[in-house]
């Protein structure tokens, strides 16, 4: 029987994934002799080829795909009953590192560091603020545990789950709109087809397809005076009354709720969004990051309670 050394199979599996012997040596810390000698052992235990070396990188044989497919099965098997066990009937510890959009960040953060500080103080909390092809970017790296997403990602790639559905609004500066209706503190509303004659400031549509993609499928141009990621800025320059946005309560909460800035409903049709939390495929998930994972619907239903937010938890 043959007897196979797991790190032997790190080894491989890091060679099969980068291509090189030089990217897998650096991506598992050893020196490229010590990896290119690992790799020949394992042939001659193995009696077959797994390689065919070139020179620029390595390709895998037909046996080298076999082992490299049922290779990061094994290891992924292994690192998931490592840490059940090493977890199993603890408390939840270590780092997780999670990805916010700029709007959920702003009902979200403060809330969730102080509820992992009190709930789980053995969990470092680690919070990174980012467009969408920021927080895909850090997922695929292995940077973040999960992410808040509300579009750009693939189900292929990604485990999803549906999270929040939010309302967008036309956001104006509170003097540069019909007065807000006293009982539920709304602009008057406007038609889709009517903010064609509104100066916008959005982000590009690469970050926010959703109104590109509305606007398209209707037959309007957008007047986007200004193409801006930042949300504070934008906020700040709507507040001024130099031009107008688009956007969540949760995003413009703050400068609502001190009356800088006014939501006013779009209709025919209304715009609605939903986040997800998504996960990157096949990566383990830690006792920490589920139990985090786990604390984000219920702040967010507080959140929902207390600030009246235009926004329902999706079942």
């Amino acid at each position: 029987m043959i007897s196979l050394d797991l790190r032997q199979l790190e080894y491989f599996v890091a060679l099969a994934d980068t291509g090189t012997i030089s990217s897998a040596a650096s991506r598992i810390g050893i020196a490229q002799p010590s990896l290119s000698e690992a790799l020949a052992r394992l042939e001659h235990q193995l009696d077959v080829q797994l390689v065919l070396r070139g020179a620029r990188g390595t390709q895998l044989t037909e046996a080298g795909a076999v082992l490299a497919k049922y290779g990061r099965e094994i290891l992924k098997n292994i690192d998931a009953t490592l840490e059940k066990v090493r977890h199993e009937g603890g408390d939840a510890r270590g780092l997780v590192a999670i990805g916010l959009p700029q709007g959920i960040a702003s009902v979200l953060t403060v809330p969730l560091a102080e509820t992992v500080q009190v709930e789980l103080p053995l969990v470092k909390l680690r919070i990174s603020e980012g467009g969408a092809g920021h927080l895909l970017e850090w997922l695929a790296s292995g940077k973040i545990d999960f992410a808040i997403l509300y579009y750009g990602f693939d189900n292929t790639d990604f485990d999803v789950q549906p999270l929040l559905e939010e309302e967008l609004f036309l956001v104006s500066a509170v003097d540069n709109w019909p007065p807000a209706d006293k009982r539920t503190g709304l602009g008057q509303s406007i038609e889709f087809k009517d903010l064609k004659e509104i100066p916008l400031v959005l982000p590009s549509p690469l970050q926010c397809p959703l109104v590109d993609q509305l606007a398209r499928s209707n037959s309007i141009q957008l007047d986007i005076k200004v193409e801006m990621e930042s949300l504070q800025q934008t906020a700040l320059m709507v507040s001024r009354a130099s031009a107008y946005t688009i956007m969540s309560h949760a995003a413009a909460i703050d400068y609502v709720a001190t009356q800088q800035l006014l939501l006013v409903p779009i209709v025919n049709p209304g715009i609605r969004v939903t986040a997800h939390i998504v996960r990157k495929r096949n990566r383990s998930v830690t006792r920490a990051s589920l139990s985090v994972q786990r604390l984000i619907p219920v702040i967010l239903k507080e959140m929902i309670t207390r600030h009246g937010l235009n926004a329902r938890l999706v079942d």
